[in-house]
């Protein structure tokens, strides 16, 4: 099948991450000529207890591992038998990054080429759905004396490869085991298809599953460059890991510019909840601060429910909260620091003396004994802090290239496109107002940056109403 050596290799791990995760056992069987020249197998030591649920998957149990060699003693065994060999694995890339791992540890640089056994299942029964070597060993009936322990695992994709080979023909073999020798980072169930005609231009790309549901939803002013370097860093991140192992599909759409690339990551996160990210919901309605003057003329604060893109100049808010306990946090934090008082802030509710004027922790203005000149200058400075930026514009403005749709923006909320502005008659696209923490400092970021290749450009209020 192969015109040099190649191993099978099986490995059983304590489930840790990636870089974390210990080998439990490993075997490896290796082919010259067509016929198997030498083999190994071990359970290893991990120097730890055995999670309940890998010891009901694969049997294997602490008592077995006591007295198993650690890592280290049977590293030069490994060597031996990987030396100058294909690397095959299911999965392949999952199996290499622990192995990969425990030779680093030893100061050992291991890079050999790699075969993928579910790749070539994909490349080469394409008719068929399912690839997993569950799948595959009852497709093809596949003998296995012991399922999840490490040698029996390898001798079946051994033993897969020889049936795929005398099935499909060599022609059909090494055309399959080409494709994965030129691109060895490609994951074991993405088709090399989805890569096909990505630019290093600025976009947004979605890995999702079999099924369709989004995994990953990420951007980058250079597509191309990005998208490969997740599948590089698989061996040694846990996160590129899951993704490599779970993605089936992927989407690309381009952007005029990197501003464009963040917005649109930005609002297909809290669309599409993908699994990888980190979460993030479209929020309609944010928690701000509310600052008001009491009887007494001692500076408030309430906590209030707010829907911003309704207010006509949102930098006259306080605050901006996702949930009413960041803006509690918040507020507790502030309070702490210029040493305001719990019950003006809205944050105890008492009569007379708050506690922490008890505490000797507010100067008293629940009571009246610090001047409500000095204790207003403390609220205003914390409020300024947590205050939104003022929109530094008169009127509208379109962001964008001469080439390109222009983004309107107003008091910080996405308005809608300008598109065509280079054209005499330029035409305003609207969408639906929504203020977005996260839109807003994208935006402030861009706009503040002194160097950078966007053109800003006032908009007429009129058209932006359809009034022309």
């Amino acid at each position: 099948m192969f015109d040099e050596p190649v191993v099978f290799v099986d490995i059983e791990t304590n489930g840790g991450a990636v870089g974390k995760g210990r080998i439990t056992e490993i075997a490896a069987i290796r082919v010259e000529g067509g016929e198997v020249v030498d083999t190994f197998t071990s359970l290893v030591n991990t120097g730890a207890p055995l999670p309940v649920w890998i010891t009901n998957l694969t049997g294997i149990t602490d008592a077995d591992l006591v007295h198993a060699p650690y890592f280290d003693e049977i590293a030069e065994d490994l060597k031996r038998i990987f030396d100058g060999a294909i690397f095959a694995a299911h999965n392949v890339r999952f199996d290499y990054s622990y192995v990969k791992h425990h030779f680093k540890q030893l100061g050992y640089d291991f890079r050999p080429k790699l075969f993928c056994t579910v790749r070539m299942s994909r490349a080469m029964y394409p008719e068929h759905k399912g690839h997993s070597l569950q799948k595959i060993i009852e497709r093809h009936s596949i003998a296995v004396d012991d399922r999840h322990r490490a040698y029996a695992d390898a001798k079946a994709i051994y033993d897969f490869a020889k049936l795929a080979y005398a099935e499909k023909g060599k022609a059909r073999f090494d055309e399959a085991k080409a494709k994965q020798l030129k691109s060895r980072s490609l994951p074991p169930n993405l088709d090399a298809k989805y890569l096909e005609g990505i630019t290093d231009n600025p976009g947004v790309y979605i890995f999702e599953t079999e099924s369709g549901a989004t995994l990953y939803v990420g951007k980058s002013v250079h597509l191309k460059t990005r998208i490969q370097s997740h599948f590089t860093q698989d061996t040694i991140i846990n996160k590129e890991m899951n993704l490599s192992m779970q993605s089936h599909k992927l989407r690309v759409i381009e952007t005029a510019n990197e501003l464009e690339a963040l917005l649109l990551e930005s609002s297909l996160v809290k669309e599409l909840n993908p699994i990888l990210n980190r979460q993030l919901r479209r929020v309609r309605s944010h928690f701000v601060f509310l600052a008001g003057i009491n009887e007494n003329g001692y500076r408030t604060v309430t906590i209030a429910d707010k829907d911003l893109a309704k207010e006509a100049d949102p930098s006259a808010v306080y605050g901006m909260f996702t949930s009413k306990a960041k803006a509690r946090a918040a507020l507790e934090s502030s309070m702490k620091a210029y040493i305001l008082c719990p019950r003006l802030s809205g944050l105890e509710k008492t009569k007379g003396a708050c506690f922490q004027h008890q505490l000797g922790r507010c100067k008293g203005a629940c009571v009246g004994k610090e001047p409500a000149v000095s204790y207003n200058e403390r609220t205003e400075l914390a409020l300024n802090r947590t205050k939104i930026e003022h929109w530094p514009f008169k009127t509208p403005v379109a962001i964008g290239t001469d080439s390109n749709d222009m983004i309107v923006v107003n008091n910080w909320i996405i308005e809608g496109y300008l598109r065509s502005p280079m054209e005499s008659e330029p035409v305003f696209d609207p969408i639906e107002k929504n203020f977005d923490l996260d839109t807003y400092r994208i935006l402030r970021q861009f706009i503040s940056k002194s160097k950078n290749s966007l053109l800003v450009r006032p908009v007429n209020r009129l058209l932006t109403d359809g009034q022309a």
